[in-house]
């Protein structure tokens, strides 16, 4: 997972928590680990992108699966068990100490399952999702009067 932060957020609890956590493993699963009987957790990128949810403590989706269970599972599931402590969540509570470039990255895993692009077709997606990102525009100035 390339992102250098998460939003993350609970749904249906009494007061629901909203965060930008560092989007480490460790810290993903500290969030899911502390609230536990939170209806939903939901991770996106900062710009909207989904990552995963969990329902009352389990992933539910997950649309980085090698993330999931490489790098995942192997923090949160002991953390679940009560078989190691669940460390503090680091979160930024000052947003402007993020830079364009802790927010602007595309993932590099498919956001966009959802929206009829297959897991095959995803590189080549990104790729041309990059490709945009990075030519110029060009304006007719003559246009921008009108």
């Amino acid at each position: 997972m390339n992102q250098k932060y998460l939003a993350a957020y609970t749904q249906g609890m009494d007061e629901d928590i909203q965060l930008c956590i560092k989007a480490d493993a460790e810290n993903i699963a500290a969030f899911i680990a502390k609230y536990p009987f939170a209806p939903r957790i939901t991770m996106e990128t900062l710009e909207g992108h989904f990552l995963l949810n969990t329902r009352l403590g389990f992933i539910d989706r997950c649309y980085d699966q090698n993330y999931l269970a490489t790098q995942l599972i192997p923090v949160l599931a002991p953390m679940q068990m009560g078989e190691r402590d669940i460390p503090e969540i680091i979160s930024l509570s000052d947003y402007s100490e993020l830079s364009p470039e802790d927010t602007s990255l595309l993932p590099d895993w498919n956001a966009w399952r959802d929206y009829g692009i297959s897991d095959e077709d995803f590189p080549a997606f990104r790729e041309s999702l990059l490709e945009m990102e990075n030519d110029p525009v060009d304006v007719d100035s003559e246009e921008m009067d009108r």
